[in-house]
């Protein structure tokens, strides 16, 4: 039996952001988030179920999923304000500006590292749950950030 292994050098979990569609792993003009303390894919399928009077169990059938992608980070200035060179790419808007301004973003979630061979998904969605916060016991500013899924997700390959 294998596993996905995320303790090895080069096997993070990763997350990159875009305002343009991913074809490659880059950080040129997409935020790679920095600082993960942990990330969760959802995929909630719902279901309806109903009892019928000549049945001994229910039924049940799917309805749509509500899917996210949600994660817990550390604050970077770059990447949660921008690094202000224009107001275009991701990187340039940074995480806040995007969920501000209800930008229609594009990610991906690398499994196990962003190599050739290595697994994906990948959707469309709009970044909501952004709340940082900064206390005495905690003197750092740390935020979740929710990706709220458009439709389904994608899996893939890197090439």
């Amino acid at each position: 039996m294998a596993y996905i292994n995320v303790s090895g050098t080069g096997n993070f979990a990763t997350l990159q952001i875009s305002t343009a569609t991913i074809t490659a792993f880059t950080a040129t003009n997409d935020i790679v988030v920095p600082s993960m303390q942990n990330i969760t894919v959802n995929n909630a399928n719902a279901s309806y179920r109903w009892k019928q009077l000549d049945s001994t169990s229910e039924n049940v059938i799917t309805t749509a999923a509500t899917n996210q992608v949600t994660t817990n980070i550390v604050l970077d200035p770059t990447a949660f304000f921008g690094d202000g060179s224009g107001d275009v790419t991701a990187v340039d808007k940074g995480i806040f500006k995007l969920s501000n301004d209800k930008v229609q973003v594009y990610f991906r979630v690398y499994w196990s590292g962003t190599g050739q061979g290595d697994k994906y998904v990948s959707g469309t969605g709009f970044i909501s749950g952004v709340a940082p916060t900064v206390s005495a016991d905690q003197p750092i500013w740390v935020s979740p950030l929710t990706i709220d899924v458009v439709g389904d997700y994608t899996q893939g390959t890197v090439a």
